[in-house]
């Protein structure tokens, strides 16, 4: 856990209510999710991203929460396709499927420039 600890003291969230996505491009679990537009800072740098939590939990997002979502898509986005089908019950042949993984490709990215050389210290550090 010392690790999470140490990582976590590095990192600084921002959030205001409301995700800046367009409500006719959401679906209708982010209709229905409590939405934010968030930022993460870390060494100078930063990465701004639309957030969602469900209607159950009550607080504002936690960097801790926000980081273990975001490094949880990255990894997936580091997969190939077919393995992140496998890994996450998606059909191969589903366009919707190929949209999530693209997505979580793009996160992996935006992670990658935010965390810099950490990036690896911070996906594989104990997130339990």
């Amino acid at each position: 856990m010392a690790l999470r600890t140490d990582c976590l003291k590095r990192v600084r969230l921002t959030s205001t209510w409301g995700a800046s996505m367009p409500w006719d491009q959401q679906d209708e679990w982010q209709r229905n999710a409590n939405s934010y537009r968030c930022t993460l800072h870390f060494k100078g740098r930063q990465f701004s991203f639309d957030y969602w939590q469900g209607v159950g939990i009550s607080h504002d997002p936690r960097v801790d929460d926000v980081l273990d979502s975001l490094l949880n898509d990255a990894q997936g986005g580091e997969q190939t396709f077919e393995d992140f089908c496998a890994e996450f019950g998606y059909d191969p042949d589903s366009r919707k499927a190929e949209r999530i993984w693209r997505a979580c490709q793009l996160v992996a990215k935006n992670m990658k420039r935010l965390l810099g050389k950490d990036y690896e210290t911070f996906l594989y550090a104990d997130r339990n």
